[in-house]
Protein backbone atom coordinates (compact mmCIF):
# COMPACT_ATOMS: atom_id res chain seq x y z
CA UNK A 1 0.00 0.00 0.00
CA UNK A 2 1.08 2.96 -1.13
CA UNK A 3 1.58 6.51 1.58
CA UNK A 4 -1.58 8.12 -0.72
CA UNK A 5 -3.38 4.80 -0.34
CA UNK A 6 -3.14 5.30 3.46
CA UNK A 7 -3.89 8.80 3.42
CA UNK A 8 -7.01 8.24 1.87
CA UNK A 9 -7.91 5.14 4.10
CA UNK A 10 -10.73 6.64 6.98
CA UNK A 11 -9.70 3.86 9.39
CA UNK A 12 -5.64 4.27 9.03
CA UNK A 13 -6.62 8.10 9.19
CA UNK A 14 -8.69 7.69 12.65
CA UNK A 15 -5.83 5.47 14.21
CA UNK A 16 -3.32 8.42 13.72
CA UNK A 17 -6.08 10.42 15.01
CA UNK A 18 -6.37 8.22 17.86
CA UNK A 19 -2.18 8.12 18.41
CA UNK A 20 -1.96 11.37 19.00
CA UNK A 21 -3.17 10.53 22.46
CA UNK A 22 -1.12 9.39 25.89
CA UNK A 23 -1.70 5.31 25.25
CA UNK A 24 -3.97 4.41 27.78
CA UNK A 25 -6.71 7.30 26.73
CA UNK A 26 -6.38 6.17 22.80
CA UNK A 27 -6.92 2.32 23.89
CA UNK A 28 -9.57 3.43 25.97
CA UNK A 29 -10.83 5.60 23.07
CA UNK A 30 -10.42 2.65 20.81
CA UNK A 31 -12.46 -0.15 23.16
CA UNK A 32 -15.14 2.33 23.72
CA UNK A 33 -15.39 2.70 19.82
CA UNK A 34 -15.32 -0.93 19.35
CA UNK A 35 -18.59 -1.20 21.89
CA UNK A 36 -20.68 2.05 20.29
CA UNK A 37 -20.28 0.59 16.82
CA UNK A 38 -21.44 -2.75 18.33
CA UNK A 39 -23.94 -1.14 20.12
CA UNK A 40 -25.34 1.36 17.24
CA UNK A 41 -24.93 -0.80 14.17
CA UNK A 42 -26.01 0.96 11.08
CA UNK A 43 -24.90 4.66 12.35
CA UNK A 44 -22.49 6.36 10.71
CA UNK A 45 -19.53 7.51 12.86
CA UNK A 46 -18.71 11.40 11.88
CA UNK A 47 -15.58 12.52 12.73
CA UNK A 48 -14.52 15.73 14.07
CA UNK A 49 -10.82 16.61 15.36
CA UNK A 50 -10.64 19.99 17.42
CA UNK A 51 -6.69 20.39 17.74
CA UNK A 52 -7.66 23.98 19.29
CA UNK A 53 -9.00 22.03 22.50
CA UNK A 54 -6.95 19.03 21.92
CA UNK A 55 -10.51 17.37 21.23
CA UNK A 56 -11.47 13.83 18.78
CA UNK A 57 -15.18 13.18 18.73
CA UNK A 58 -16.76 10.92 17.06
CA UNK A 59 -20.49 11.68 16.57
CA UNK A 60 -23.11 8.02 15.68
CA UNK A 61 -25.45 9.54 13.61
CA UNK A 62 -28.37 7.98 11.08
CA UNK A 63 -27.32 10.75 8.77
CA UNK A 64 -23.62 11.98 7.80
CA UNK A 65 -24.57 15.43 9.88
CA UNK A 66 -22.99 14.91 13.52
CA UNK A 67 -25.65 17.13 14.39
CA UNK A 68 -28.34 14.40 14.38
CA UNK A 69 -26.34 12.13 16.28
CA UNK A 70 -27.87 9.76 18.90
CA UNK A 71 -24.64 10.35 21.13
CA UNK A 72 -20.80 10.94 20.45
CA UNK A 73 -17.83 9.67 22.02
CA UNK A 74 -15.49 12.40 23.28
CA UNK A 75 -11.69 12.38 23.70
CA UNK A 76 -9.81 15.09 25.11
CA UNK A 77 -7.42 16.04 28.36
CA UNK A 78 -9.86 15.44 30.81
CA UNK A 79 -10.62 11.91 29.48
CA UNK A 80 -13.71 9.73 27.64
CA UNK A 81 -16.82 11.14 27.81
CA UNK A 82 -19.95 9.80 25.79
CA UNK A 83 -22.13 13.15 25.12
CA UNK A 84 -25.77 12.98 24.74
CA UNK A 85 -26.97 15.98 22.42
CA UNK A 86 -30.36 15.88 23.75
CA UNK A 87 -29.12 15.34 26.89
CA UNK A 88 -31.52 17.40 29.18
CA UNK A 89 -34.68 15.39 27.29
CA UNK A 90 -32.96 12.43 28.95
CA UNK A 91 -33.01 13.34 32.50
CA UNK A 92 -36.10 11.61 33.58
CA UNK A 93 -34.02 8.18 32.18
CA UNK A 94 -31.20 8.63 34.78
CA UNK A 95 -32.43 8.22 38.56
CA UNK A 96 -28.62 7.05 39.06
CA UNK A 97 -27.83 10.50 38.07
CA UNK A 98 -25.30 9.62 35.29
CA UNK A 99 -25.49 13.00 32.79
CA UNK A 100 -22.98 15.74 33.89
CA UNK A 101 -22.73 19.26 32.48
CA UNK A 102 -25.38 22.06 32.46
CA UNK A 103 -25.62 22.64 28.84
CA UNK A 104 -28.64 23.62 27.25
CA UNK A 105 -28.53 21.16 24.98
CA UNK A 106 -25.29 18.70 25.62
CA UNK A 107 -24.88 16.17 28.59
CA UNK A 108 -22.24 13.65 29.12
CA UNK A 109 -21.11 10.84 31.05
CA UNK A 110 -17.14 10.24 32.20
CA UNK A 111 -16.15 7.09 31.29
CA UNK A 112 -12.71 6.01 33.03
CA UNK A 113 -13.17 1.93 31.90
CA UNK A 114 -14.55 0.27 28.65
CA UNK A 115 -16.31 -1.54 31.24
CA UNK A 116 -17.96 1.83 32.65
CA UNK A 117 -20.09 1.35 29.21
CA UNK A 118 -21.85 -1.74 30.12
CA UNK A 119 -22.93 -0.42 32.99
CA UNK A 120 -26.92 -1.26 33.28
CA UNK A 121 -27.35 2.36 33.72
CA UNK A 122 -25.24 4.02 31.43
CA UNK A 123 -27.00 1.07 29.01
CA UNK A 124 -30.78 2.17 29.77
CA UNK A 125 -29.57 6.07 28.92
CA UNK A 126 -28.24 5.07 25.41
CA UNK A 127 -31.58 2.60 25.00
CA UNK A 128 -33.65 6.06 25.92
CA UNK A 129 -31.55 7.77 23.88
CA UNK A 130 -32.11 5.75 20.93
CA UNK A 131 -36.39 5.81 21.69
CA UNK A 132 -36.04 9.82 21.87
CA UNK A 133 -34.11 9.63 18.22
CA UNK A 134 -37.09 7.19 16.82
CA UNK A 135 -34.33 4.62 15.97
CA UNK A 136 -33.97 1.29 15.97
CA UNK A 137 -30.23 -0.65 14.95
CA UNK A 138 -30.33 -3.24 13.22
CA UNK A 139 -27.81 -5.92 13.92
CA UNK A 140 -25.34 -6.19 11.33
CA UNK A 141 -25.92 -2.80 9.16
CA UNK A 142 -22.69 -1.36 7.99
CA UNK A 143 -22.44 2.44 8.46
CA UNK A 144 -19.78 5.01 7.16
CA UNK A 145 -16.57 6.22 8.46
CA UNK A 146 -16.90 10.11 7.60
CA UNK A 147 -13.73 11.94 8.40
CA UNK A 148 -14.98 15.34 9.08
CA UNK A 149 -11.36 16.81 10.38
CA UNK A 150 -10.33 17.81 6.57
CA UNK A 151 -13.32 19.85 5.84
CA UNK A 152 -12.75 21.63 9.07
CA UNK A 153 -8.99 22.39 8.33
CA UNK A 154 -10.31 23.69 4.44
CA UNK A 155 -13.19 26.20 6.29
CA UNK A 156 -10.41 27.02 9.27
CA UNK A 157 -8.19 28.26 5.94
CA UNK A 158 -11.04 29.95 4.54
CA UNK A 159 -11.44 31.65 7.44
CA UNK A 160 -8.21 32.63 7.43
CA UNK A 161 -9.03 34.89 4.26
CA UNK A 162 -7.56 38.64 3.78
CA UNK A 163 -10.76 40.51 4.16
CA UNK A 164 -10.72 41.31 0.52
CA UNK A 165 -11.07 38.26 -0.37
CA UNK A 166 -14.03 37.51 1.75
CA UNK A 167 -16.20 40.51 0.79
CA UNK A 168 -15.99 38.87 -2.75
CA UNK A 169 -19.60 38.36 -4.05
CA UNK A 170 -20.95 34.53 -3.58
CA UNK A 171 -22.39 32.94 -6.92
CA UNK A 172 -26.22 33.10 -6.11
CA UNK A 173 -27.77 29.65 -5.90
CA UNK A 174 -30.60 28.56 -8.07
Amino acid sequence: MRNDDLAADPEHELARYFAKYEPALAKLGQQLRTKLRKRLPGLSEIVYVYENQGSLVISYSPTDKGYEAVCSLALGPSGAKLCFARGPALSKADPHKLLQGRGKLVRHVELQTAADFDSAELQALLAAALKLANLRPVAGAKGALILKADSQRQRAKSAKRPAAAKSAPKKARR
